[in-house]
C-alpha cells in the first residue's frame, strides 16, 4: 500500500517553476513534491495553502494567491505519510509535511 487507493494512475512531470505555466498545465489534482531552500530531502505536502508565497517563480512573478477566490486551505485526501513511507522503502528520502 502506497497510500495512494485502488486504481489511481500516476503520471509523474517535471513542472516549471513558473505560477502561470503551472496552471495552465494542473487539470485536477497535483502532488507538490519539492525541496526548499536548505533542504536535503523531498516533503510530500499533505496540506496546501492559497496565500502566503514569498518568493518569486522563474519569470519573477509572485501571486496574492494560487486561485483566485478559493480556500486558504486544501487537505490532500492521499496518506502522503504512506507515500513517503513507500519513497524510503524505495531509497529515496522523502518526508511528509504538514506545514505547507
Amino acid at each position: 500500500e502506497a497510500g495512494l487507493g485502488e486504481k489511481v494512475d500516476v503520471h509523474i512531470r517535471e513542472m516549471p517553476v513558473s505560477y502561470v505555466k503551472t496552471q495552465q498545465i494542473i487539470r485536477e489534482l497535483a502532488v507538490h513534491l519539492g525541496i526548499a531552500r536548505g533542504s536535503r530531502v523531498f516533503l510530500l505536502e499533505q496540506t496546501g495553502r492559497n496565500r502566503g508565497y514569498k518568493d518569486r517563480d522563474v519569470c519573477g512573478f509572485c501571486p496574492q494567491s494560487c486561485v483566485e477566490g478559493g480556500p486558504e486551505k486544501l487537505h490532500s485526501v492521499i496518506n502522503m505519510r504512506d507515500v513517503s513511507k513507500h519513497f524510503k522503502d524505495t531509497g529515496i528520502d522523502v518526508l511528509p509535511s504538514a506545514d505547507a
